[in-house]
């Protein structure tokens, strides 16, 4: 089955860290000349002496390089995601500045700012964080359970069946649906298959992934459904009834290979094992005539 690679956070930290300081990005301004990014303070300081990128010598500006860079909240939500408690440290450090320097605080500026977001309201999971879900049983889309149940009947149902777990964000997909599969005892020959919503989840999908990738706000516990389907069988291709000639000596032989596959000899593991067509083959009348010791 076809797996994601999953990628080390140090293969990526060339793109998620600020060449003048050497950390994580805090804060991400990027200039536009270039795109090359930095911390803020970092970049801000360096143009009060340079007009010149600190990476590529492209020049920012000729007087004014300030009005060259922006801030990239995009980047910035990236680098958070991706680095476990970065955001969570970051605010206790912007609290504890303007508690020890209250006089230093910005009048208008935002509760990030302050230090005063957490990490639910800012959306961040880490991978010790405990996650919520509700899961039930998946009777099919939306459109179909409209069409068969009324609506008085509809939020009675989909409080039927109903539990709540609460799981690390690290735990996968694939360990979710073992859990299920040994709570409700099913059977090997069935497969237990984990939705959001009428989507499918990949084996490999971590809780944290999903939050991440689908619409979950964290107003509530992450909604997930499950259905038991049979599971996907190999099907053995049998081998279509041809005819096979063997030229020996002059005389021909056709023998189909349907009647091969009925005769009580084991068959040959591999292709390679069955004969070439300059071998005779066994009961033949030639290999019967030739039958004498060799060299004779």
């Amino acid at each position: 089955m076809h797996r994601t690679t999953r990628i080390k956070i140090t293969e990526l930290n060339p793109h998620l860290m600020c060449a003048l300081c050497g950390g994580y990005f805090i804060d991400a301004t990027t200039i536009v000349e270039c795109l090359h990014s930095f911390c803020k303070t970092c970049i801000v300081r360096y143009l009060e002496t340079n007009k010149y990128c600190p990476m590529c010598d492209v020049q920012v500006h000729k007087t004014r390089p300030l009005l060259s860079i922006r801030s990239d909240k995009t980047l910035q939500d990236i680098v958070y995601k991706l680095v476990p408690g970065l955001f969570k440290d970051e605010m206790k450090r912007r609290r504890d500045f303007y508690a020890a320097y209250p006089m230093a605080e910005v009048p208008n500026g935002s509760n990030e700012d302050r230090g005063e977001v957490s990490e639910q309201d800012k959306g961040n999971l880490t991978d010790d964080e405990i996650v919520s879900l509700s899961i039930e049983f998946y009777e099919g889309s939306r459109e179909e359970k409209k069409g068969t149940v009324e609506n008085g009947d509809l939020e009675k149902e989909k409080k039927n069946g109903v539990r709540f777990l609460r799981c690390p964000a690290a735990m996968t997909v694939m360990h979710l649906a073992k859990f299920l599969r040994n709570k409700m005892d099913v059977p090997s020959k069935y497969k237990v298959e984990v939705l959001y919503e009428d989507e499918p989840l990949k084996e490999y999908y971590t809780l944290m992934d999903i939050a991440y990738i689908y619409p979950w706000r964290r107003n509530g516990p992450l909604p997930l459904k499950y259905r038991v389907q049979p599971a996907c069988k190999r099907l053995k291709l049998s081998q279509p009834a041809t005819s096979e000639c063997i030229n020996t000596s002059g005389a021909s032989e056709c023998e189909s290979v349907s009647d091969k596959a009925h005769s009580p000899a084991t068959l040959p593991a591999t292709s390679s094992s069955l004969p070439s067509p300059g071998t005779p083959s066994h009961g033949s009348p030639s290999s019967t005539a030739g039958s004498g010791p060799a060299g004779a």
